[in-house]
């Protein structure tokens, strides 16, 4: 399994490791604890493609105001580079532990008792809306977020960014594992160009295989669905059947959460249909979910930790650890002539 976060200032890379396996861990054990002592135990391989330092950096440089911010610690693997103290993000999970339900009315007693930031969503709708209408996509990206327009627009840190995620993917697919890829918020953006350039380019022929190993994509708090990041992905250029990663993913699953301002277009398979139409892969599948992540007072509905910690992400994760062992047991059972055959 690999882990990509998204968008906005992050903590060291240590920090942020231990709080996502921590989220992760707390929403598997919500549903399927046998599930959660694989990752735990360390039988399912978990990897985490970070790129928080160039977020935080980027992020910096747009406002120095973030310097605040960011002098809590410092992270010893990127030059002690600023970043986010981790303390307040493991309180935040703390507090999605006492959640006792993922439902309608759970979510609306938090906007009762937390600052309520739906009109957010409510912009990102309107300027979504015109942007689409009168082709300032680009200008549109560039206002809403420092980190995310930089990879969109800016080949050295589109290009950089891409590395943190190939660094784990591509030995996994050298390897043929099976591999389940969560991708949150701008990490849906860097999976997608990073799955195009390994399915389509000839330098990477070597991985091109007839058989997805990508067995599930599970996106979250995606802004794929957006035309100006549509507009700027690395196959924005290419036409017909030479657009989509091709024939990487198995199934593509996709969960947006109520009031994500940034997965507020928050279903794929209406834009990316197309793929499942050319056999590019099997299915893609949207989720409307709640996210109960909370900070300062305030309701965060785009938060990597909450997502994770979701009872509905969760079963998705539980449900493709099941198969992978189901697979395995089947591949151990298989008598070794048989084996030697199917190869």
């Amino acid at each position: 399994m690999i882990l990509i976060h998204g968008r906005s200032t992050k903590p060291s890379a240590s920090a942020h490791k231990k709080l996502i396996r921590a989220a992760l861990l707390n929403g598997l054990r919500r549903v399927d604890n046998e599930a959660a002592e694989k990752i735990a135990s360390g039988e399912i391989n978990l990897e985490f493609a970070y790129y928080g330092d160039l977020n935080n950096w980027l992020m910096l440089e747009d406002d120095p105001n973030i310097y605040f911010d960011l002098t809590a610690n410092n992270d010893e693997r990127y030059g002690l580079a600023p970043c986010l103290a981790a303390g307040p993000l493991a309180r935040g999970i703390d507090r999605l532990k006492a959640v006792e339900a993922h439902d309608r009315p759970t979510y609306k007693r938090f906007l009762a008792a937390y600052k309520d930031y739906r009109w957010i969503d409510e912009v990102a709708d309107v300027v979504s809306a015109a942007a689409a209408a009168t082709g300032l996509s680009e200008r549109v990206i560039k206002w809403a977020t420092a980190d995310m327009s930089q990879y969109l627009l800016t080949r050295q840190v589109g290009s950089e960014v891409r590395q943190r995620l190939q660094t784990h993917l591509k030995p996994a697919l050298e390897n043929k594992q099976d591999i389940c890829l969560v991708s949150h918020s701008m990490g849906c953006i860097v999976s997608y160009d990073v799955m195009w350039k390994y399915s389509r380019m000839s330098e990477y022929r070597g991985l091109q295989q007839p058989d997805a190993q990508v067995s599930l994509w599970l996106t979250l708090g995606c802004p794929l669905g957006e035309p100006g990041v549509r507009e700027n992905l690395y196959d924005a250029s290419e036409r017909g059947g030479d657009r989509f990663p091709r024939h990487i993913i198995r199934n593509w699953v996709n969960m947006a959460a109520e009031d994500d301002f940034v997965a507020h277009d928050g279903t794929m398979e209406n834009d990316f249909r197309e793929m499942v139409q050319l056999e590019y892969l099997e299915s893609i599948r949207d989720s409307s979910i709640y996210n109960f992540w909370t900070s300062d007072g305030k309701l965060n509905p785009h938060n990597f930790y909450g997502y994770l910690d979701n009872s509905h992400v969760a079963r998705e994760i539980a449900g493709w650890i099941k198969d992978e062992h189901e697979a395995g047991a089947r591949d151990s059972e298989t008598p070794v002539t048989e084996r030697m055959a199917i190869a």
